[in-house]
C-alpha cells in the first residue's frame, strides 16, 4: 500500500494551496531571496481592483529610450506572492522566486513587467471574507491590472503571462474583456481541475481512499457535509473554500481557449509532475492557432529536472538560487516581440 507520507507533496503538486487560506494571518509577502541584476530597475507599482489595492513591482531595463511592451505576470494558486513564493506556513514548500527571475530576464530582453501580490496576502487578507472569495475575484484582479497598464503611456502593448492557475486566470480574463495583445500560458491545465486533481491523488493514495474521496468531493461541491476522508485529504474540503472550489470546477480549459481572440503562447515542461504535456497539447488542439513550446527538462517551476520522482524534485521548489531553464525567457521574449 502506498504511504500517505507523500500526500503533502501531492497537495503541493496540485497547487491547491488555496486550502491554506483559512489559516493565514496578516503575514507580509515573502522577502525576495535573490537580488535583481544591475541591468534592471524595480519600482513600486499598485493597481486598484474593486475595494482592494494590489501592491506590485514594475521591472524595466535600466536604460531604454522608447515605449516598451509590458507583461502582467499572474501567479499560480494559493497564497503565492509576486515573486513566486508561498507566504506563511507553506513558504518552505514553494520558494522558487520564479516570477522575479522571469521579470529580470524579460527586462534584459527589453520587455517590462509587473508582478503583484495576490489579494490573499498581507493587509488585503484582513479585508476579505475568504468564504465568499471565488475564482472570479482573481480574474477581476487580472482585468484591473491589464487596464491600468494599457492606460500607461510608457508601454506599447500589454501581454498577460499566467503560471499554473494563473494560466487559467489570464485566459478567462482576456475572454472577459481584459485588454491584451496576447497571453502566455505557462503550465496551464488542459482539463477541468477535478480531472487533474483526481489523477494526482490516484498516484498517491490507495484505491479505497480514492473512492471515498470521489463521494466526499461530490457532496462538498453540492454544499453538503463531505463526510469521512483520510485526514491528509481534509484540507482540500474545508468549508471556507467551498465557494472557490465550486467556481473552479466549472472551468473548462479547452472550451475557454477555443473562444480566445488574441494570440496565445503555451509553454510546458516535459518534467512537470503537476501539469502534463498532454494538457498543453489538449489546449493547442482546442486552439490550433496557438504556439506550443515544450521544454524537455523543465519542471513546474521551470527548473531543470532529471527525474519525475516527486521527492527528488522537491529541492527544485525550495531553492530560489537555482537558475530557471535557459529556454524559457527567450521563448517568451521572442514571441512577444513578434506580436503586432
Amino acid at each position: 500500500m502506498r504511504s500517505f507520507s507523500r500526500v503533502a507533496v501531492s497537495i503541493l503538486s496540485i497547487t491547491l494551496l488555496v486550502s491554506s487560506l483559512a489559516a493565514q494571518t496578516s503575514a507580509a509577502p515573502g522577502r525576495i531571496d535573490t537580488v535583481p541584476p544591475r541591468s534592471v530597475i524595480e519600482l513600486p507599482f499598485a493597481f486598484q481592483s474593486g475595494t482592494l489595492t494590489l501592491p506590485g513591482t514594475l521591472t524595466i531595463p535600466a536604460s531604454y529610450s522608447s515605449q516598451l511592451p509590458v507583461a502582467l505576470i499572474v501567479a499560480g494558486s494559493g497564497p503565492t506572492d509576486r515573486n513566486g513564493n508561498s507566504a506563511g506556513p507553506l513558504r518552505a514548500q514553494n520558494n522558487s522566486n520564479l516570477y522575479a527571475i522571469l521579470a529580470w530576464q524579460l527586462a534584459d530582453a527589453g520587455i517590462a513587467s509587473v508582478r503583484y501580490d495576490k489579494r490573499v496576502l498581507g493587509e488585503n487578507l484582513q479585508k476579505l471574507d475568504i468564504a465568499q472569495t471565488s475564482l472570479d475575484d482573481f480574474i477581476a484582479d487580472v482585468i484591473a491590472g491589464a487596464r491600468k497598464l494599457v492606460a500607461d503611456r510608457r508601454f506599447s502593448k500589454v501581454i498577460l503571462i499566467g503560471h499554473s492557475e494563473g494560466a487559467e486566470l489570464v485566459l478567462q480574463a482576456v475572454n472577459r474583456g481584459a485588454p491584451a495583445s496576447g497571453i502566455v500560458m505557462l503550465s496551464g491545465t488542459g482539463r477541468p481541475i477535478m480531472a487533474v486533481l483526481r489523477e494526482q491523488l490516484a498516484r498517491q493514495v490507495p484505491p479505497e481512499e480514492l473512492v471515498k474521496w470521489d463521494s466526499a468531493f461530490a457532496r462538498y461541491i453540492r454544499g453538503e457535509d463531505p463526510g469521512d476522508v483520510h485526514p491528509a485529504l481534509k484540507p482540500l474540503l474545508l468549508p471556507v473554500n467551498r465557494r472557490y472550489m465550486q467556481n473552479w470546477v466549472k472551468y473548462d480549459p479547452p472550451a475557454e481557449i477555443a473562444r480566445v481572440k488574441v494570440p496565445v503562447l503555451i509553454v510546458q515542461g516535459a518534467r512537470d509532475i503537476q501539469v502534463s504535456e498532454a494538457d498543453a497539447r489538449a489546449l493547442q488542439a482546442a486552439q490550433p492557432a496557438a504556439k506550443l513550446v515544450v521544454i524537455p527538462a523543465a519542471n513546474h517551476v521551470y527548473r531543470a529536472a532529471v527525474s519525475d520522482d516527486r521527492m527528488a524534485q522537491l529541492r527544485l521548489y525550495t531553492d530560489p538560487t537555482l537558475p530557471i531553464v535557459p529556454e524559457l525567457t527567450p521563448a517568451i521574449a521572442d514571441w512577444i516581440k513578434r506580436l503586432k
